[in-house]
């Protein structure tokens, strides 16, 4: 006579997605100096988080302004995604 459980198996559709329920977490955006230093390491400064993408373009331009040779700049967002589980398969 075996001893082992029976195992019961339920298999989901899984969709990932934005999160734009009225509770998710804000996208929120941000820039980041990538202009190389004399060492080849990049200078990495980053604008503060905003909810506003315009922001950190104000910064960039800031940045620029006190670091002349400062001119290459990527654009940072984050934004939440959520796991929507669908019913059985």
């Amino acid at each position: 006579m075996s001893t082992q459980a029976r195992r019961k198996f339920a298999f989901f559709n899984w969709t990932l997605r934005p999160d734009r329920d009225e509770d998710a977490p804000l996208t929120m955006y941000a820039s980041r100096c990538l202009t190389l230093n004399d060492d080849d390491t990049e200078c990495a400064k980053e604008s503060p988080p905003s909810k506003d993408p315009t922001d950190p373009q104000g910064w960039t331009f800031g940045h620029m302004r006190t670091h002349p040779e400062h001119t290459s700049c990527a654009e940072v967002i984050e934004r939440p995604w959520v796991m929507w589980r669908q019913g059985p398969t």
